[in-house]
C-alpha cells in the first residue's frame, strides 16, 4: 500500500511539474513579427531627411574642427563652400518634396524621427557655502603678548 502511494505521489508531482513547465518547453510561434515596410513615399521622405542630416552633420563637424584648430583657415575655406551647397540642396529637396505632396493632397508626411526623450537632467551637487567673511578679507588677529 505504501509503495502504491509513493508511486502515485511521484506521478502526481511529475504531472504537476510538467503542467507548470509546459508553456516554457514549447516553441513560441508569433502570428506575424514582420515590421511594416515603409511605402515608396515614406522611403523617399526618410531618404531626403537622411541626406539633410548627413550634410548638416558634416558641416557641423567642419565648423567644430576649425574652431578647435584641427583645420586651418585655408582648408576650412576650401571645404565650407561645397558642404554648404550640399546642405542647401538637401534642404531645398525636402521643401520641394513637401510642396509636391501638399499639391497632390497627400495626407501628412510621416513625422521626422526624433531621439528618445531626455531622461531628466543629471543631479547637481549641493552648493558649498562660502565662509564669511572671505578668508582674504578676514582680520588677522594680533598675537597675544607674552609675559
Amino acid at each position: 500500500m505504501t509503495i502504491l502511494a509513493i508511486v502515485l505521489g511521484v506521478a502526481v508531482a511529475a504531472g504537476a511539474v510538467l503542467l507548470v513547465a509546459w508553456p516554457f518547453l514549447r516553441e513560441p510561434v508569433a502570428a506575424d513579427d514582420r515590421l511594416d515596410a515603409p511605402t515608396a513615399r515614406e522611403a523617399r521622405w526618410l531618404e531626403l531627411l537622411d541626406e539633410r542630416d548627413r550634410a548638416l552633420g558634416a558641416l557641423k563637424e567642419l565648423e567644430f574642427d576649425h574652431r578647435t584648430g584641427k583645420i586651418g583657415d585655408e582648408d576650412y575655406g576650401s571645404q565650407i563652400g561645397p558642404l554648404r551647397r550640399s546642405a542647401a540642396v538637401a534642404l531645398r529637396a525636402i521643401d520641394r518634396y513637401r510642396d509636391e505632396m501638399t499639391a497632390l493632397d497627400v495626407p501628412d508626411l510621416p513625422s521626422e524621427p526624433v531621439p528618445p526623450p531626455d531622461e531628466g537632467t543629471p543631479p547637481t551637487p549641493a552648493p558649498v557655502p562660502e565662509p564669511y567673511p572671505p578668508p582674504d578679507e578676514a582680520d588677522i588677529p594680533a598675537p597675544a603678548p607674552q609675559e
